[in-house]
C-alpha cells in the first residue's frame, strides 16, 4: 500500500517540492560519486544507480530524499541531505543515521 501510495503522491510532491527552502534542486541533479566512477546519477523524477543500473523514483520531502527501489529487499529508501553544494553532497541514512559524504563527477 505504500508503495501505492508513493506513486499516487510522487506528481504532487514533486511539484511541492521543487522551491524547498534550503535544498536547490538544480544542484542536486546530476552524476555523484563516493570515490569510484559514479554511485548515483540523479535526474528530474529519477535515481539511476551504478549497483543495478536502473533507474529508481525519488521525490523530495523536505531535505529528505525518498528513493522507491521496488524491491522488498531494498524497499523505499530515505536520504537526509545534510549539506548540497556544486561540488559536494552530503547524504545522511534516516533508518542507520550513517552519512556518506559524495562529490560531483565532472
Amino acid at each position: 500500500m505504500s508503495k501505492f501510495l508513493l506513486f499516487l503522491l510522487a506528481p504532487i510532491l514533486g511539484l511541492a517540492c521543487t522551491s524547498t527552502p534550503g535544498i536547490r534542486r538544480q544542484e542536486l541533479l546530476g552524476a555523484w560519486t563516493s570515490g569510484g566512477s559514479f554511485d548515483f546519477d540523479v535526474r528530474d523524477s529519477t535515481v539511476l544507480y551504478e549497483f543495478d543500473m536502473q533507474e529508481h523514483p525519488y521525490v523530495l520531502q523536505g531535505a529528505v530524499m525518498v528513493v522507491d527501489f521496488g524491491s522488498e529487499e531494498l524497499g523505499i529508501q530515505r536520504k537526509r541531505i545534510l549539506a548540497l553544494s556544486t561540488d559536494s553532497l552530503v547524504l545522511q541514512d534516516v533508518r542507520t543515521g550513517t552519512s556518506t559524504t559524495f562529490r560531483r563527477v565532472q
